[in-house]
C-alpha cells in the first residue's frame, strides 16, 4: 500500500471514529449553548422540553395561576376558584429552573447520561408552589358561609294537650383548621389536581328542655277553659267550648335559647272561631277578626278580656193581622230599619206569608257595650231598674210614650249625653238627656228628666207611674241625673212591653 492510500485510509478510519462522538455533542451543544430545556422535560402536565426559560416560565404562569380552575367539593356541591384566590401561586421563574436544571449540571457525562434518557422518557418536575395562608384563610372562611349547613332543631308540636318532640338534624360547616393544614401539607398536590376535597364537621342540634312548655301549655288549656262571650241582647254570660284538643290546634312552638315557647296562630284561632260561634245558638256567633286576638290575649297572657256575641240577621213571615208598627213591637226594632232593610216594600200592603228580612240586633247597639251595668224599663210597670254587677241597685218610677206615640220596646244603647236638650216639634227643653233610639232617622228618643216648655212650665210631674210623653222615658228630676251620671255611653237598655 502506499503513503497516499494509507494517509486516506487513516483519514477515513479518523472520521469514522469521531462520527458517534460529533453526534452526540452536537445536540448537547445546541441545548447547552442555547440554554434550552432538554426533550421530554415537563412541570407537572406542562410540556416545556425544548423551549427556552422565557418560554417555559409563560407557559407554566399561564397554565397554573392564569388559566387553572382548583375544583373544590364538600362532597355535595362543587366550586371552582381560581389558585390565587385560594392563596396559592406556582413560582413560575423557580419552576422553570428546576426544569432547566436537568441535564445542565456541572457534570459533563452526568448532563450527556440526562440527555439520552430524555429522549426516551419523560422527565417530571414539580411547580413550586407558594401558599399564602391567611388568603387561603380568609377565603375558606368565605366559602364556608356558604357551605355551612345549620342544624335543624326539634320539631315541637302538641299533640292531644301534650308537649311532643321529634328529633332535629344536626348540620355540618367546614373543617377550616383540618382543611388549612392540608393546604399547607401539600399545596403542590393541590395544584397539580386541580382539586380540594374540604373537610366537614358536624354542628350539633340544639337541645330542647320542654318541661317549662308543659307547664305553659297547661296554663294555656287552664285559661282556655275559662274563657267567656257576653251577649249584651240576652244579658248572657256564655262559656266557650274550648278543649285540650281545640288548643291544642292553635298552638305553636318556638324554640328560642333551647327553650321552647308555646303561642297561638292567630290564622288557626280564626279558623275555629265559626264553629265555636255556631256551638253558642240563638242564631248568634262569633267576629273572627275581633274575637281571636281578644282570645289569643287572654290564653297568652292571663289579662282578662271581654268578648261579644254577635245576632246574625233574620227573617220574619208575615202573620195575618200584622201590621208594620205591631211587627215592629213585636220583633223590637224601630219600623223604619226593617223598612231600610226591605228596599220597595209597602207598609201598608203586608199578606200572610210574606217573608221579610229583619236586621241583625247588633245595629242597635252600635258601640263598645259596657258589660257590668245595664238599664231595665217595663213599660206595662212604668219603671226603670238599674243594675249594676248583675244586681239592681236602683229602681225609679217613670212615664213612657202614649198610645199615638209609643216608646218602641227592644234592646238599646245609650248612643249620647246632652245635658239639656231641645224638642223643637214640641217646644221642650229635655234634662240630662240620654239618647238610646232613632224612632225615625234624625228623631232621637231617650231618658230624661221632667220636661219643660221654653216658658218654663214643668211637664208631667204629677203623672209619673202611667204613659204621658212623646215616646221618651221620663224620670223624676233627681232621678234623672243620676242616671245621667252613672250611664256612660255604650251601656244596653233593654226596653221590655
Amino acid at each position: 500500500m502506499t503513503v497516499r492510500k494509507l494517509a486516506v485510509f487513516c483519514l477515513i478510519l479518523s472520521v469514522f471514529c469521531l462520527l458517534p462522538l460529533i453526534c452526540v455533542l452536537t445536540p448537547y451543544a445546541y441545548f447547552q449553548v442555547l440554554d434550552i430545556i432538554l426533550p421530554n422535560v415537563q412541570v407537572g402536565s406542562v410540556a416545556v422540553g425544548g423551549m427556552s426559560l422565557q418560554e417555559a416560565t409563560q407557559r407554566i404562569d399561564q397554565f397554573y395561576n392564569q388559566r387553572r380552575r382548583i375544583q373544590i367539593s364538600d362532597g355535595m356541591r362543587v366550586w371552582y376558584l381560581a389558585p390565587v384566590e385560594l392563596g396559592l401561586l406556582v413560582d413560575a421563574p423557580r419552576t422553570t429552573q428546576l426544569a432547566f436544571d436537568y441535564g445542565h449540571g456541572t457534570d459533563l457525562i452526568k448532563n450527556l447520561i440526562d440527555l439520552f434518557q430524555s429522549f426516551g422518557k419523560k422527565h417530571i418536575v414539580s411547580p413550586v408552589t407558594i401558599l399564602d395562608t391567611n388568603q387561603a384563610a380568609r377565603r375558606l372562611q368565605q366559602l364556608n358561609e356558604e357551605v355551612r349547613q345549620l342544624p335543624k332543631p326539634p320539631t315541637i308540636f302538641v299533640e292531644s294537650g301534650q308537649v311532643k318532640i321529634s328529633e332535629g338534624e344536626i348540620g355540618y360547616e367546614i373543617n377550616l383548621e383540618e382543611t388549612l393544614h392540608k393546604m399547607i401539607a401539600n399545596p403542590q398536590g393541590i395544584i397539580e389536581t386541580g382539586e380540594l376535597k374540604l373537610f366537614l364537621k358536624p354542628i350539633p342540634a340544639p337541645s330542647v328542655d320542654i318541661e317549662e312548655a308543659a307547664t305553659q301549655l297547661n296554663t294555656f288549656i287552664q285559661r282556655g277553659e275559662d274563657l267567656t262571650a257576653y251577649d249584651p241582647i240576652t244579658d248572657e254570660w256564655l262559656k266557650l267550648s274550648i278543649s285540650r284538643e281545640i288548643i291544642s290546634r292553635w298552638i305553636q312552638a318556638d324554640v328560642v335559647d333551647q327553650q321552647v315557647r308555646l303561642r297561638l296562630s292567630e290564622e288557626q284561632v280564626k279558623i275555629d272561631i265559626n264553629t265555636l260561634g255556631e256551638g253558642l245558638g240563638g242564631n248568634r256567633d262569633l267576629d273572627p277578626d275581633k274575637v281571636a286576638p281578644l282570645i289569643i290575649r287572654q290564653i297568652e297572657t292571663g289579662e282578662k278580656v271581654f268578648i261579644r256575641v254577635n245576632h246574625k240577621p233574620t227573617s220574619y213571615t208575615v202573620q195575618q193581622g200584622d201590621t208594620m208598627l205591631k211587627i215592629a213591637w213585636k220583633l223590637g226594632f224601630p219600623m223604619w230599619k226593617i223598612l231600610e232593610a226591605n228596599p220597595g216594600l209597602d207598609p201598608d200592603r203586608l199578606y200572610a206569608g210574606q217573608v221579610l228580612t229583619i236586621p241583625s240586633k247588633d245595629e242597635l247597639l252600635p258601640l263598645e257595650v259596657i258589660p257590668n251595668k245595664r238599664i231595665l224599663i217595663s213599660i206595662s210597670k212604668q219603671r226603670l231598674l238599674v243594675y249594676e254587677n248583675g244586681k239592681q241597685i236602683k229602681k225609679f218610677v217613670i212615664s213612657t210614650g202614649i198610645d199615638r206615640s209609643p216608646t218602641q220596646p227592644g234592646v238599646f244603647q245609650i248612643l249620647t249625653h246632652k245635658a239639656n236638650a231641645y224638642a223643637s216639634v214640641w217646644d221642650l227643653y229635655m234634662p240630662n238627656f240620654l239618647g238610646i233610639y232613632e224612632a225615625w232617622p234624625g228623631f232621637m228618643n231617650g231618658i230624661h228628666g221632667l220636661p219643660t216648655l221654653s216658658n218654663g212650665t214643668r211637664l208631667w210631674a204629677n203623672v209619673l207611674g202611667r204613659p204621658a210623653s212623646y215616646g221618651c222615658i221620663i224620670l223624676d228630676l233627681p232621678d234623672s241625673k243620676f242616671l245621667y251620671n252613672w250611664a256612660e255611653n255604650g251601656v244596653v237598655v233593654e226596653i221590655l212591653p
